[in-house]
């Protein structure tokens, strides 16, 4: 019975899980899927399905922190708040919606014991070797999890990945294909090059005030800077208090003495079965393999000790039959309900008949594993705990008194941070753009800050929660307006960019000329060629991607042929292409790099071909007003 899923729990469905459990973000409102209220209204219809108004809040959220931690300080919080990033998030909803009712419409379910199945051989879930049911909720409540949401979108995750995998997997790729662009991308061109330097227009070009004067008035936002601000501002955090506690000894003991039955790892039980195996819904079966599993439970209760041998002769779970039927130690939540009911009901020994989905199961009860542990062992996780606690309970305090002080003598951040034994600490100047580092990073915080009253009093800003357990106050204590930069302040800059861009245009033009005389069958005087080289898409030889493309994209019907390409030092280059190299043996891992994409391109296709007529098989609607203010 089991088999076949442990099997699954490796390659693309492993990875697929371990990516869930390591998304260093936290998700809110998880109850939403489960629960009811204002945030049911369905704000997109998907066929038979939706999306509703609470479930696109949170995916924004989700969105929103993952876009917030892989781009850092270049994060901009207006790009979260466009229509076109929340559509986009709609549409990738909508799109998983239609393709779950195309898996749903072909039959495939995730059943509750393939998940715990899968869940069992997880390494991220296990504890010297074996799953441990605290240590999967602690690891699911460190990245922001409840068991019933993880495992209600594994269910939905697994079942999307069996529908796609035939179409990621089996796309065709055509050899021709797969030759004609191996040949293309190991191709080299023989070239030599003539330079001209930027020294060579020295002299011979001017940038006079007037120029300088019409690009200053035709680029003025260019010169604009923004209003800025510096705060000083001081953090209450949580965190920060929690490694000041330290748990007394009678703490620790008092807490032990009271909890040691929790501290101890969940029961577990062993047992062993014998699975007379019946499709559900088969009536005729079900009865048939009912009456089996009656008569060897008749036997076996007169001879209990042939329990393993029968278990490898009759049983059709070819996972345990080998070993006799035993299933070895599992905790609850990892079998079918009805199987797990029994088991967790049965004393040592005992055997019972039990219907589940996959037929009907002789189990016998082998052992029942529980144990106290000893303060060793648990005193590391009862000191967090209690940490823990402390620290909570004085934060909720300290945030109080935190948030009086600061209000009540508004003129400083001193008397707070004195009484709270926290640090001021002193920002650069900072823009509402800018995106400064963490605390100030937060939107609240900035809005505040770069408030009219906040600018203008230069008084304490009501401390503010900027994430769970975090609250930060901030005080003006410099402000600078937006201004326009006089042209005199910029005029310099202006000039070494009308003078690198005129000497750019300069020597352009004089290659191209030298090009067109080449192209002629003239040389004109004065080209100094370089020695000869070889190069290609794969071999650059040292140069640049741009250059790289312009000379492998060159008509090589004639030969010599000839481009022109700047190059990043500000020259140009008059390149000449004089032989084509066809590669005469493919390189064997350049030719699987391009097997390797052409699949990826293809399965790619299909994807999109796949996910465009399940779209179209459903009848989809977004309500007005979906991407309003209301998320």
């Amino acid at each position: 019975m089991l088999e076949a899923i442990r099997n699954r729990a490796q390659g693309w469905l492993a990875k697929l899980i371990l990516a869930l459990i390591t998304i260093p973000f936290a998700l809110w409102g998880v109850d939403a899927y489960f629960g009811s209220g204002g945030g049911n209204e369905v704000i997109a219809e998907v066929g038979s399905s939706g999306v509703t108004r609470q479930a696109f809040t949170d995916e924004l959220k989700e969105q929103t922190n993952r876009l917030r931690q892989a781009m850092g300080a270049n994060f901009d919080p207006a790009l979260i708040e466009s229509a076109e990033f929340k559509e986009q998030v709609l549409n990738s909803m909508i799109e998983q919606e239609a393709m779950l009712q195309e898996a749903e419409a072909a039959g495939l379910q995730v059943h509750d014991a393939q998940i715990a199945a899968i869940l069992q051989q997880l390494p991220p879930f296990q504890e010297d070797g074996k799953f441990s049911a605290e240590r999967y909720k602690r690891v699911l409540a460190q990245r922001g999890y409840t068991p019933a949401y993880f495992e209600y979108q594994l269910r939905r995750d697994i079942a999307l990945g069996i529908l796609r995998q035939p179409i990621l997997s089996g796309a065709l790729l055509p050899a021709a294909s797969a030759e004609l662009i191996t040949k293309i991308a190991g191709q080299r061109r023989e070239i030599s090059w003539h330079e001209i330097k930027p020294a060579a227009v020295a002299g011979k070009l001017e940038v006079t005030d007037k120029d300088i004067q019409d690009y200053y008035l035709a680029h003025k936002a260019e010169y604009m800077e923004p209003e800025a601000v510096r705060v000083e501002y001081a953090v209450l955090s949580l965190d920060e208090l929690a490694r000041s506690v330290k748990p007394s000894e009678k703490d620790v003991q008092d807490y032990y003495a009271a909890n040691a039955a929790k501290l101890a790892p969940p029961e577990e039980r062993s047992a062993s079965h014998i699975l007379i195996a019946a499709q559900q819904g088969d009536a005729e079966a079900r009865k048939k393999a009912k009456a089996k599993a009656e008569g060897l439970l008749a036997a076996l209760q007169k001879d209990p000790k042939s329990f393993a041998e029968v278990a490898r002769r009759e049983s059709q779970d070819p996972g345990s039959a080998s070993e006799g039927g035993s299933l070895g130690n599992f905790g609850r939540g990892m079998m079918v309900k009805p199987f797990e009911d029994a088991v967790f009901s049965m004393k040592p020994a005992e055997m019972r008949l039990v219907e589940t989905e996959y037929g009907f199961h002789i189990i016998r009860l082998d052992g029942i594993q529980a144990k106290t542990p000893s303060l060793a062992s648990v005193r590391g996780q009862i000191e967090d705990e209690l940490r823990k606690q402390q620290a909570q309970k004085q934060y909720a305090e300290a945030a109080e008194s935190f948030s009086n002080i600061v209000y009540e003598q508004a003129a400083s951040l001193k008397p707070a941070a004195d009484a709270l034994k926290l640090s001021i600490q002193t920002s650069d100047w900072m823009t509402r753009t800018g995106l400064p580092a963490a605390p100030l990073n937060s939107p609240k915080l900035l809005e505040a800050i770069f408030s009219a009253d906040a600018i203008k009093s230069r008084q304490n800003i009501e401390p503010l929660e900027i994430s769970r357990n975090t609250m930060a106050a901030a005080r003006v204590i410099e402000h600078r307006a937006a201004r326009e930069k006089p042209v005199s302040e910029v005029s310099a800059a202006i000039r070494a960019k009308l003078q690198a861009e005129k000497t750019a245009d300069m020597i352009a033009k004089m290659g191209q000329e030298q090009i067109a005389e080449l192209n002629q069958g003239k040389e004109p005087a004065g080209l100094a060629w370089s020695a000869f080289k070889l190069i290609g898409r794969q071999q650059p030889e040292g140069f640049d991607p741009k250059t790289v493309q312009a000379i492998m994209r060159a008509d090589s019907a004639k030969l010599p042929a000839y481009v022109g390409a700047a190059m990043p030092d500000g020259s140009y280059r008059v390149v000449r292409i004089s032989r084509i190299a066809e590669d005469a043996g493919a390189d064997p891992m350049l030719r699987s790099a391009v097997e390797a994409g052409l699949r990826q391109a293809y399965a790619r296709s299909d994807a999109e071909a796949q996910l465009a007529l399940a779209k179209a098989a459903q009848k989809i609607e977004i309500k007005h007003g979906a991407l309003g203010k209301k998320e």
